[in-house]
């Protein structure tokens, strides 16, 4: 069963959870409404023919209609709403508070019935929400005509008393401009027109509310031949003697006025705002403190404000004024700043009589009143700061709490206002968020169910308090029946709606959206499109296909509206429920943008790459063509800050796009993964790459190199030999050179491998210069030389390795150097020169360090290891095995934690530390009998 939601008062639908149930024709749907206006009471089957056809029901009209409620009922199937015979006919059972009929007559009759005005102004708000533009749209027939006329009457007369309430609670000047439009609507009501004198007067227009009153008679005179009433003619009155100079000498009461809104039940957390409050809130200059709580729609910044309000009113005994100035609602204007001067000195007790007629003139009045007054002013939800700054006190006295969705920079840099981000609660704030709404016990009894609930919220308390709201009106309902409708991320949003604009997050997200202009709109909705965790301006640009400087101002106009955030400097990045409502906004129409991004990525990996190894282009496939701005990398480390940053959102685009993209990554980025112990990331991407094309030698020797950092022996092995035979079939020297030395490197690690070992290397070093690959070359001379070593052929390796040192000075890369000159210092350790080899070593390192070729640095560290515990002894080399291991436990590369265990045992068993040393040995040992594990092998615990 799901909650089912019947909607009459704007058009006719029926909602069963995230699904808009079929409801079939015109005579179907008035079938449905026939029964829907008197929901659960029996509707008899003469009196349904006559609401749905009048007086020309159809042939077999019954049977008709039998057929009709049978279709009703199954669409309404599973939705816990039911259509049952009874008493001659039918009957719809159904919650009352399901049909937005009966939810609005409730709500009116409970706001007539509360003792409070606010609480009854609330309700009877709320009731006309529900409205839209046509009640029972689509549906004609003189039955539905009468009943549509009926509840017109009752919204209008719901309405007048609103607009009573409004007045009662002294927000007449909420109610202007929607008295105005009504009055000009029907000029002969003499109550609009009384309530319009009243709202008019109160608010200091008492000239306005004469005239005003004086419209109505003319047209009550012209059309009716009457004079207005006894009750217009008294307000009348009322407002002609408070204007008259007698009065004028009576001299205004100084009012305390107390506006704040009542405080929030459930407001938890925000220590760290409240107390960066206590210390803004103070006065320490020449202008009254000045906070401003900024952030995006629904992270709380009322609540933040009223909590603190309620928690200081003693700091204010002059009183505290509020205002929403509606900057961001989603049904109403924002307030206009003239109309709330006037508001507020009526709460400071002056006389509509003695409010000036300048705007100008009324904002010093109010400075003028608030100069030494210690009060606080309250403008929540402001749009710019236009709309705050005639609303500033004077004095110091005073202090100011703005809420807005942007961060108003004018009313720092002109007004001295400090900003307080506010921003989603971290996980604790949101868990005791629930706990409060639906008790602890609750909420621990089902701890995976509350973990999705507070995943998909991702600390927005809106949206934990809307499903927080949803849980605790079904107390017995398991929250994993709520959990499981978040858990799709497509019906999220879906899972968030309340039926009430002022608290949905679809609406609450468009008022922030709708003030952008049209460019920037639509970057936000293609924003919400991309896989990626942020973005940049230069991919923005190519996203939009516009200029980078229109992208950097649109994404700070996104800024300022706290729709995204800029997690480090220049990556900007969207909260998930954002982001799931700018999808929405972009719809299907995003595809041409996504492949213009795709391409702008490839490009810039490519030119990326180049940098990084500039020696290997035979390895990676070709630039392409710039795709969005053209990018430059200045140097080899402007170009490895953008692979680490953007290594994210590339693995996403490998992901989420073509399978040309994904083998094109995969080429242009697995040196960089595999130098910087990317491994796991490696993996996942060539793993996709030989999914593309199972036939691919280059994508079948990157899988198997990833395989092989990660302890995989025995696949890595199986993918160089096909990689390898793939290199022979097709002719390719540098598929050729990549597999014999992967091969070659495999089988050195192996107990009477170095045969095997030598063959491969000698083959990749014949294929390297057969095409000219001098990088390559350089490689397999490294290798060459440390089997040389290994075999005791000191010559031989002494000459391999300074060639591949050449080559590396030759090539100025630092990567091949490194390598070069730690087997240097294998080499001269097997000569006795434990000076020199000490020397390489630590060049080696240095040429390694830096934190970017991360794989080469850890078998340097363990080789420096090496040689400082025969020149220096155990102790001195514990530290280096110790950096060692730390960096191969961090990067996840098996063989080398297994060699720095090895050296730690031996270290260890040195310094008499027999226990310390047996641990390493087991690990080493636990760690090497894994080395021939598949890629479904995990990482030793």
């Amino acid at each position: 069963m799901v909650d089912v939601e019947f909607r009459v008062l704007d058009g006719v639908e029926v909602r069963a959870g995230d699904r808009r149930l079929p409801l079939g024709h015109a005579r179907q749907r008035c079938v449905l409404v026939a029964l829907l206006v008197d929901a659960n009471r029996a509707v008899t089957a003469d009196r349904l023919l006559e609401r749905v056809w009048d007086e020309e029901p159809p042939l077999r009209a019954r049977s008709v209609l039998r057929t009709y409620v049978s279709r009703l009922r199954t669409a309404l199937a599973d939705t816990g709403a039911t259509i049952t015979r009874r008493d001659g006919g039918y009957s719809l059972d159904v919650e009352p508070d399901a049909v937005d009929l009966h939810r609005f007559r409730s709500l009116v009759a409970r706001a007539r019935q509360a003792d409070d005005d606010e609480r009854a102004l609330d309700l009877v708000r709320r009731a006309l929400r529900l409205w839209g533009t046509e009640v029972f749209a689509g549906l004609d027939t003189p039955w539905i005509d009468a009943v549509r006329r009926t509840l017109t009457l009752e919204r209008a007369a719901a309405d007048a008393y609103r607009i009573d309430l409004a007045l009662r609670c002294g927000r007449h000047v909420e109610v202007l401009a929607d008295l105005t439009l009504l009055v000009e609507d029907d000029p002969l009501d003499e109550r609009l027109c009384g309530q319009l004198v009243v709202a008019l007067h109160r608010a200091g227009r008492s000239a306005d509310a004469l005239r005003s009153y004086q419209r109505t008679r003319e047209a009550l005179i012209d059309r009716l031949g009457t004079e207005p009433g006894p009750e217009l003619r008294r307000l009348h009155r009322e407002v002609l003697v408070a204007d008259s100079p007698d009065d004028r000498a009576v001299p205004a009461a100084r009012r305390v006025p107390r506006h704040l809104p009542p405080s929030p039940r459930s407001f938890v957390g925000r220590s760290r705002e409240l107390a960066s409050l206590d210390a803004l809130m103070t006065s320490t200059g020449d202008h009254p403190p000045i906070a401003v709580l900024a952030g995006g729609g629904g992270m709380g910044k009322t609540w933040l404000a009223l909590s603190w309000a309620h928690g200081h009113r003693d700091r204010f005994p002059d009183g505290q004024l509020h205002v929403d100035l509606r900057g961001f609602d989603p049904v109403a204007e924002p307030l206009a700043p003239d109309a709330v001067t006037r508001l507020f000195l009526d709460a400071l007790g002056v006389a509509p009589r003695d409010v000036p007629a300048e705007p100008d003139a009324q904002v010093a009045l109010y400075r003028d009143l608030t100069a030494d007054r210690r009060v606080l002013v309250v403008l929540d939800n402001a749009r710019d700061t236009a709309q705050v700054t005639p609303l500033l006190p004077g004095g110091t006295s005073a202090a100011v709490l703005v809420t807005s969705r942007h961060r108003l920079t004018g009313l720092a840099v002109a007004h001295g206002a400090v900003t307080l981000a506010v921003g989603v609660l971290d996980e604790r704030q949101a868990a005791e968020v629930l706990s409060r709404h639906l008790g602890a016990a609750r909420v621990a009894a089902e701890p995976e169910a509350t973990a999705t609930l507070l995943r998909h919220c991702a600390g927005m308390p809106l949206a934990l308090g809307i499903l927080a709201a949803r849980a605790d009106a079904y107390p017995n309902a398991p929250l994993a029946a709520l959990a499981e409708e978040v858990r799709d991320a497509s019906a999220t949003l879906d899972a968030l709606e309340t039926g009430d604009r002022s608290t949905s997050l679809r609406a609450v997200f468009s008022a922030s959206v709708r003030v952008l202009d049209a460019g920037t709109t639509t970057l936000f909705a293609l924003l919400g499109l991309t896989p990626g965790p942020d973005i940049t301006a230069t991919g923005a640009a190519a996203l939009a296909d516009v200029p980078v400087q229109r992208a950097r101002q649109a994404l700070r106009e996104l800024e300022e509206a706290n729709l995204v955030h800029q997690h480090v400097a220049g990556r900007y990045r969207m909260h998930d429920l954002v982001r799931l409502h700018a999808g929405e906004l972009a719809g299907g129409d995003g595809g041409a943008a996504l492949e213009r991004l795709f391409d702008h990525y490839c490009y810039v990996a490519s030119v990326a790459a180049d940098r990084f190894t500039p020696g290997e282009p035979h390895r990676r496939p070709p630039v392409p063509a710039p795709s969005g701005p053209e990018v430059v990398f200045d140097s080899l480390w402007d170009g490895i800050a953008w692979l680490n940053a953007e290594l994210a959102t590339l693995m996403a685009v490998a992901e989420h796009g073509s399978p040309r993209r994904t083998t094109h990554l995969s080429g242009a980025l697995a040196r960089f993964l595999d130098a910087t112990s990317h491994f796991h990331d490696a993996l996942a991407l060539h793993t996709a790459a030989v999914a593309v094309d199972g036939r691919d030698g280059y994508a079948l020797a990157r899988r198997g190199l990833a395989l092989f950092r990660l302890g995989h022996v025995v696949e890595a092995r199986d993918h160089y030999e096909r990689a390898l035979a793939r290199a022979e079939e097709v002719g390719d020297l540098s598929l050729e050179n990549i597999a014999s030395t992967n091969l070659g490197v495999l089988c050195s690690e192996e107990e009477a491998g170095y045969a095997d070992a030598v063959r491969h290397h000698e083959r990749a070093l014949t294929a390297a210069r057969k095409g000219g690959y001098r990088h390559s070359e350089g490689i397999a001379l490294v290798n060459l030389g440390e089997l040389w070593c290994g075999l005791g052929r000191l010559d031989d390796a002494r000459a391999d390795l300074e060639g591949a040192a050449l080559i590396a000075r030759q090539q100025r890369d630092s990567g091949l150097g490194a390598v070069a000159l730690s087997g240097l210092g294998v080499l001269h350790q097997r000569l006795g020169d434990r000076e020199a080899a000490r020397d390489f070593h630590r060049r080696a390192a240095e040429l390694a360090g830096g934190g970017v070729l991360n794989t080469i640095n850890v078998e340097v560290l363990n080789d420096l290891a090496v040689t400082v515990h025969q020149a220096d002894g155990p102790e001195a080399a514990l530290v280096h095995y110790q950096e060692a291991l730390d960096l191969a436990l961090r990067t996840d590369y098996r063989i080398e934690q297994a060699r720095a265990h090895d050296g730690m045992a031996e270290a260890l068993r040195d310094l008499g530390r027999v226990e310390e040393s047996g641990s390493h040995v087991q690990r080493a040992r636990f760690l090497r009998d894994r080395l021939d594990g598949s890629a479904a092998t995990g990482p030793p615990g």
